[in-house]
C-alpha cells in the first residue's frame, strides 16, 4: 500500500514540476509575475507533495509497508 502511494506521490510530483517549470518559463518570457496566486499555488502543491512523500518513505524505512 505505501509502495503504491509513494509511486502516485512521485508521479504528481514529477507532473507538477513540469507544469510549474512551463508555467515559469512563460512568465519569465513574457514579463508576468512568478509571485502571482496561481503560480505561487503550484509551488504550495509540490511542497505539500513532497512533505507527504517524505513521511511515506520514512513509514516504509520503519518497515510499516
Amino acid at each position: 500500500m505505501l509502495r503504491d502511494r509513494k509511486a502516485l506521490l512521485e508521479q504528481e510530483i514529477k507532473r507538477a514540476h513540469t507544469e510549474a517549470a512551463n508555467m515559469y518559463l512563460s512568465l519569465a518570457v513574457s514579463g508576468g509575475n512568478v509571485h502571482g496566486k496561481e503560480y505561487q499555488d503550484l509551488k504550495a502543491k509540490i511542497s505539500s507533495l513532497k512533505s507527504d512523500l517524505s513521511e511515506v518513505t520514512k513509514l516504509m524505512h520503519q518497515g510499516l509497508e
